[in-house]
């Protein structure tokens, strides 16, 4: 059964798969947007959605995304993606995302399956307040409108409340995220998760506005249980007009099933 988020990142392919290049074209809905500009996580569902029917693999074992322009939502979008190498067992491959003639978003990624046999060193998460017991993210926390919190039910510690604005406390937002319709959880809903939630920045400096992405990385690490997907966002380092977060993202089972990094502008 199609959900509102497999049709807002619903694309269509113009070429042969099983050659190189491929152009793919979708439109990308205000239905999912921080302020007037769509999410970061929902932009790279779209272009991973492209790489992983090109590539012909399950998982986005790597992806590197530079955000050169913002992208519009409410306006068509084209993408293209080219396949560089099939190994026996990692495809490389790369896409560019187009609107109104401009590059917006340009990623390179390494994708696979999940392994048959896997040894494992696992990462657990640190205890916080079951779903129920957390709030609802304040979607007017940066002045924003965010049409993204219609379609996500996205719940942050209570304690956070208590430390925005506290200069000397660690920059860490945790909480829990998951789609208000029942759509199960999967590689492209990954991204869109840990784009979800407040910038943990917020904590020292409250009066961050618009914290636009440069360059992000991202690694799929397991297949996610069904559920409430876990988050844990930190700002380790502040510097320059810029700032570096990262995230973390387990399922119920307290399995480790994403991570992400990235570098952002602090406006």
């Amino acid at each position: 059964m199609s959900t509102k988020f497999d049709d807002a990142i619903h694309l269509e392919a113009h070429g042969d798969l099983a050659g190189d290049t491929v152009t793919w074209s979708g439109f990308m809905t205000k239905d999912w947007s921080i302020g007037r500009v769509p999410n970061g996580g929902y932009s790279g569902a779209l272009v991973l959605n492209a790489l992983l029917q090109h590539s012909g693999q399950a998982v986005a074992r790597s992806m590197t995304s530079h955000y050169y322009r913002p992208t519009i939502h409410g306006a068509p979008c084209s993408i293209i993606t080219e396949v560089r190498r099939r190994g026996r067992t990692m495809v490389h491959a790369d896409a560019t995302l187009i609107q109104e003639d401009k590059v917006r978003v340009r990623t390179v990624g390494v994708f696979g399956d999940y392994p048959a046999n896997d040894v494992e060193l696992p990462v657990l998460p640190t205890e916080i307040p079951a779903p129920e017991d957390c709030v609802l993210r304040d979607p007017g926390l940066q002045g924003f409108h965010m049409s993204l919190m219609d379609s996500l039910e996205v719940r942050v510690d209570p304690s956070i409340e208590t430390l925005v604005g506290s200069p000397d406390a660690e920059a860490r937002i945790e909480g829990w995220a998951r789609f208000r319709d029942p759509r199960p959880n999967d590689v492209l809903s990954l991204g869109l998760f840990a784009d979800a939630f407040p910038p943990a920045v917020l904590i020292p400096r409250p009066d961050s506005g618009w914290i636009p992405t440069v360059e992000l990385t991202s690694h799929i690490r397991a297949e996610a249980a069904p559920g409430w997907i876990r988050a844990q966002i930190t700002t380790e380092n502040i510097r320059g007009g810029t700032m570096i977060e990262n995230a973390r993202l387990w399922d119920e089972t307290n399995t480790l099933v994403a991570e992400s990094r990235q570098l952002s502008m602090l406006l």
